[in-house]
């Protein structure tokens, strides 16, 4: 389910709640942030990686025949 649709779920179910449950629904939600922000920054630093390793091969078979 992406971020958009789980938001929009939690939304609709703390309009339709009271008392104890938006409140859990609340903490719910603002941990679904922090997840896909996390997440987020993690594919960042995946992308980051996979380009210094892929730069790195092509630098070497670069020097080497040349």
């Amino acid at each position: 389910m992406k971020r958009i649709e789980v938001l929009y779920h939690i939304d609709s179910l703390t309009e339709t709640s009271i008392g104890e449950d938006k409140k859990a629904l609340k903490v719910a939600k603002k941990s679904i942030l922090k997840e896909y922000r996390f997440k987020f920054w993690a594919n960042v630093i995946i992308l980051i990686a996979t380009i210094i390793i892929f730069g790195s091969f092509v630098l070497m078979t670069y020097f080497m025949y040349k």
